[in-house]
């Protein structure tokens, strides 16, 4: 049975708009029972890409150093380039004219790579959503050219997108102390669950044509990686056998441990994603036994505290409560819900409500009912079923609700 990918609801004002993320056009329509919901007609990423990628820490200066030994540290996710290279961004000398965009705070200032210091060139789309294109991209010194990197960067459409941008970069700052100050200290040299974030670099119409000429914008470098988790399940359900998790029992287990890591961080700094779902989860070390998985998007991402309406989510990732009361504020629980709809994707091989997009309104009906289990073919069960442990976690998550600290002990 053919797939079909996640879908984007957005919280606005009696409208739904159904857009593809990766073209700009769209059609609007009123909605049932929500104040608005936006749908993906399509996965947002375009491509997969088996080009290594790298750890980056914090930008240098303009002033004078070794650039090889820059990028040697740049390797590195733990090490920090020393503080004396950080430097406020510099804008580049062929848009001496431009004013940069105004970051709202100094620690995304120290965030910027210096343009005096390295310099871009934009690769392939991978990617378009109504608030940024994702490119592959390669980073190099402007002393050493033949080191370079690849990274994936997030460039806003417009210059009133720059704040998503800012957005998920703070967030991805305050991963990124929770990595260097707890994560290690507790889980030693396990792999931290979340995207590396590089930096931010400023880029103008003369290297990415989409932006206005009046434009000088920062954009996001984060790693790169193998595929994600939405084509992972496509491709290893073929090399499968009927009773068994669609990208195998091990990998499975894999991905479970995964997301309860992913939890507990999320838990630990009283924060929510909002947005879990199969193509937000990269999938890298495809060559070995075992990959690894790396959550990405933190566009809807917040301390709980912080979140007063219902952001940007995924409607076939949503926990029903939040479609049966649009007060309702986002939660572990409803992290947690979903991520149990990711399980179920990885175990059946089929997006959650798969085949119900011809009828948004009947999607939203069923999303709200806490259908998905119901809808399940005659395969995507036996896959479910093939295991016992399999099917209690997915009943304790899906029907049961149960909380962090229940599914804790089973963690490996």
């Amino acid at each position: 049975m053919s797939q079909t990918p996640p879908y984007t609801p957005v919280c606005e004002v009696s409208s739904a708009t159904f857009e593809d993320t990766k073209s700009s056009s769209s059609t609007s329509m009123s909605c049932l029972g929500t104040d608005s919901i936006t749908v993906d007609t399509t996965n947002v990423s375009t491509t997969g890409t088996t080009e290594p990628y790298y750890n980056s820490p914090t930008s240098p200066s303009s002033q004078k150093f070794d650039s090889s030994q820059v990028l040697s540290n740049i390797l590195d996710t733990r090490p920090q380039i020393p503080k004396h290279y950080i430097g406020v961004p510099k804008t580049p000398s062929s848009t001496k004219s431009l004013t940069p965009y105004k970051l709202k705070s100094k620690s995304l200032e120290d965030f910027v790579l210096s343009s005096t210091v390295f310099e871009i060139k934009l690769d392939s789309l991978l990617g378009k959503g109504s608030n940024s294109y994702v490119h592959l991209a390669t980073l190099s010194t402007r002393e050493t050219k033949n080191m370079a990197m690849q990274f994936a960067i997030k460039i806003p459409t417009a210059k009133n997108k720059v704040k998503l941008i800012e957005k998920e970069t703070e967030f991805l700052l305050l991963l990124r102390d929770y990595r260097d100050n707890t994560w290690y200290r507790k889980y030693g040299d396990k792999p931290f669950p979340f995207v590396d974030a590089y930096g931010l670099y400023y880029l103008d119409k003369t290297q990415f044509p989409m932006l206005k000429k009046t434009d000088l914008l920062p954009c996001l470098l984060l790693k790169n990686s193998d595929t994600d988790l939405f084509r992972f399940i496509n491709e290893r359900r073929e090399l499968t056998n009927a009773y068994e998790p669609a990208i195998g029992l091990k990998n499975w287990f894999c991905l479970f441990n995964f997301l309860l890591d992913v939890l507990q961080v999320l838990r630990d700094l009283e924060a929510v994603h909002c947005d879990i779902k199969t193509d937000n989860i990269l999938v890298e070390n495809l060559s070995i036994s075992e990959p690894a998985f790396k959550l990405i998007d933190f566009t809807s991402s917040a301390k709980i505290v912080d979140i007063h309406e219902q952001p940007e989510m995924t409607l076939q990732f949503t926990a029903p409560e939040l479609l049966k009361d649009q007060n309702k504020i986002p939660d572990f629980s409803t992290d947690l819900y979903s991520s149990g709809l990711v399980l179920l994707h990885a175990a059946t091989g089929s997006a959650p409500y798969h085949g119900y997009d011809y009828d948004p309104y009947y999607l939203i009906t069923l999303v709200k009912e806490g259908k998905v289990l119901e809808l399940l073919t005659r395969e995507e069960l036996n896959r479910m079923t093939g295991n016992s442990q399999v099917q209690e976690i997915l009943n304790l998550i899906l029907v049961k609700r149960c909380t962090l600290e229940e599914l804790l002990p089973l963690h490996s």
